[in-house]
């Protein structure tokens, strides 16, 4: 019986299955979604980099000129003659640090287009801000410091409507040649963690620490741990701790990115409410923020004596701020 059953249920199987279409309403076809396409990997620019960190400049031009002759100026041509001109600034070539970052600027910029699209256009606008950086220094190497500072400035109206980073970039440059020995610069705040962050003039008369950072870094994660110590260490010495960041994501979110700041901030620095946290696009601006952490050390006239865009041991942010208190 249960043999007979089983050979009725394969038949009724086989009988649907073979129903004509019209039986049971076909659903219409959907077209597949073509998949994105994969970039290619920019293995060249690993090699150049690679070649870069070990002080071989020819080998990259090498690499370079091999790129350009097989695969034409792309989108990784244009990383590797920014990763050239950086490495030739790095070895203290200035006559091709110039001539690259030139070359480097002419092509960006004619990638970007008028007017520029940086938004579809990441290897431009970062080798655009590589050239800059490069030729205001080939240009303090060469003793014309205040035509550097010159190139900066213009190159500063130019992309003012740049992303932030790119701006960022070149005001770092900047500070790293003359922000030393300056007045520090104020800045507007447009919300804080915590208590109400005190203007940088009320703090004159007392040496000030800024840390720059961003939520997300990772290298401002690795700082984290240093940075509460030296807090601890140099808190009750007179040393005013002052942590500006910035808002990252579109206005719309902001709600929810101070949500994360200030879970960041409480779980990961975990440092006394003495520490002012100033939100202030502002302030990361004008420090040149391009990259988080960075450090400015002021001292009790308010002037900057030493602007640092860089992680740090806790020995070498001890010695900076020994340095403050002397």
């Amino acid at each position: 019986m249960k043999t007979r059953l089983a050979a009725f249920a394969a038949l009724a199987l086989c009988v649907a299955v073979a129903l004509p279409a019209q039986q049971t309403p076909a659903a219409t076809p959907v077209a597949p979604v073509p998949a994105a396409p994969t970039p290619p990997p920019m293995i060249d620019l690993r090699m150049i980099r690679m070649k870069i960190s070990a002080g071989d400049l020819p080998s990259a031009e090498s690499i370079l000129d091999v790129h350009r002759a097989e695969k034409g100026e792309d989108a990784e041509y244009l990383m590797g003659l920014a990763w050239v001109t950086r490495g030739a600034a790095l070895l203290g070539d200035w006559k091709a640090a110039s001539g690259y970052a030139k070359s480097a600027r002419e092509q960006a910029l004619k990638k970007l287009g008028t007017p520029a699209d940086y938004e579809n256009n990441s290897e431009a606008t970062y080798a655009l801000g590589t050239s800059i950086e490069v030729e205001a220094q080939a240009l303090v190497a060469a003793g014309k410091k205040a035509e550097a500072l010159r190139f900066l400035e213009d190159s500063a109206r130019a992309q003012e409507k740049a992303p932030y980073n790119l701006r960022a970039r070149i005001w770092k440059r900047r500070n790293q040649i003359e922000l030393v020995g300056q007045k520090a610069p104020g800045f507007r705040t447009d919300d804080s963690v915590g208590r109400q962050a005190p203007a940088l003039a009320s703090l004159q008369g007392k040496p000030v620490v800024l840390f720059f950072w961003w939520e997300s870094c990772g290298d401002c994660k690795a700082q984290a741990s240093a940075f509460r110590r030296i807090v601890a260490k140099y808190s009750p010495k007179g040393i005013a701790f002052v942590a500006p960041t910035r808002f990252y994501d579109a206005p719309a979110d902001r709600a929810e990115e101070k949500g994360r700041i200030e879970k960041a901030w409480k779980e990961i620095y975990d440092v006394p409410d003495t520490v002012s946290v100033p939100i202030s696009d502002e302030a990361m601006l004008r420090y040149g923020v391009s990259a988080t952490p960075t450090f400015a050390f002021i001292d009790r006239r308010g002037v900057v004596v030493q602007y640092l865009p860089y992680r740090m041991t806790e020995k070498r942010l001890s010695a900076a701020i020994d340095e403050l208190l002397r």
